[in-house]
């Protein structure tokens, strides 16, 4: 079985054509489909940004891979009980396919409902606030019990899900930090490594190693997942022109935690030059090169790579990979 997942990059596409792309993949040779939790596009011109949940109930219809939100985040627009009951229910409709990854969130998606945007420090005690909470709730909710939870962040009154599946969904921590990914290690059931170079990958699985140590557990049972950001088309200067234009956030260093608008976002993007996305992802029409990138995350320990490819040619991309860069992805050496 492939180690590598799809990313339906939902902030350019219709929902319906999220839907079918996914099943394109799933066809194509792609196991399992990760869809961002977003509120906003990154860029006006990308057109699209639908709520995740219902289009991921229907790729679970339509698929047999599992499904889960990439960078789900709590405290903005959703309490964690209602993202709880929300992945509860999609695990209890499709038993053993669903997931559940929570980051410390963008203002671009979650300053919406208005409230105070904290600082980075605060949204990740934030972040695993959440995750104490989450799991406390499937907990309890599947051992028929109530509970309830009074932090510093968010309080449960009372109450169960009253939906779950046999086995609770897992949830894993989405991050670029060191940092945080230890504490990922320790607290949550796994790993989605985001936004990272190849140098910044193999260190951030290294400490989200440590930290499953350091509570006593087995990483080598917990997920380590990476998301890849690429950028393929029939020729080099395709690629690298539609990376340009509809992903220049991949060239901006810095934390764009803190960006609020689209608009904000597209005027920023107007100083990007293709020089600067250098290392930033992979950006290239050989599909040798996408085979030795997702090759080498699996290498240095990753359990799957869920690929995003940044242009608008979705079903070209999986064509291509289905016949020229499947095929080359072997199992872990080393």
């Amino acid at each position: 079985m492939t180690s590598v997942g799809y990313v339906a990059a939902v902030d350019r596409l219709a929902p319906r054509d999220a839907v079918e792309l996914a099943v394109l993949a799933e066809q194509a040779g792609f196991v399992g489909t990760l869809a961002a939790d977003l509120f906003q596009p990154w860029l006006p011109s990308l057109g699209q940004a639908p709520a995740v949940w219902p289009v991921l109930a229907a790729i679970a219809e339509r698929t047999g891979g599992d499904v889960g939100p990439g960078m789900a985040t709590a405290g903005g627009r959703m309490h964690p009980a209602a993202i709880a009951q929300a992945v509860a229910t999609l695990g209890a409709m499709n038993p053993g396919r669903a997931w559940l990854s929570l980051s410390a969130g963008e203002a671009l998606h979650e300053h919406v409902t208005g409230g105070y945007w904290p600082e980075p420090p605060e949204r990740i005690a934030r972040l695993f606030e959440a995750v104490d909470l989450i799991k406390r709730l499937f907990a309890a909710s599947a051992a028929g019990r109530d509970t309830r939870f009074a932090g510093d962040h968010f309080t449960l009154e009372t109450s169960r899900l009253w939906t779950m599946p046999a086995t609770a969904p897992a949830v894993l921590v989405a991050t670029g930090g060191p940092v945080t990914a230890r504490r990922a290690g320790r607290t949550a059931d796994g790993l989605l490594a985001v936004g990272v170079s190849y140098d910044q990958a193999g260190t951030v699985l290294e400490r989200f190693r440590a930290g499953a140590a350091e509570a006593g557990k087995d990483a080598a049972a917990m997920p380590a997942w990476l998301h890849l950001n690429v950028s393929w088309a029939p020729t080099d200067d395709e690629a690298l022109a539609q990376a340009v234009t509809h992903y220049p956030i991949g060239a901006m260093r810095f934390a764009r935690g803190d960006l609020r608008s689209p608009q904000m976002i597209e005027q920023i993007a107007r100083l990007v030059r293709p020089e600067d996305l250098d290392g930033r992802l992979v950006v290239s029409a050989d599909p040798a090169v996408h085979a030795a990138a997702i090759q080498g995350h699996l290498d240095q320990g990753y359990d799957r790579v869920f690929v995003h490819n940044v242009g608008l040619n979705q079903a070209a991309f999986l064509s291509t990979y289905a016949d020229h860069v499947l095929p080359r992805i072997g199992s872990p050496r080393g």
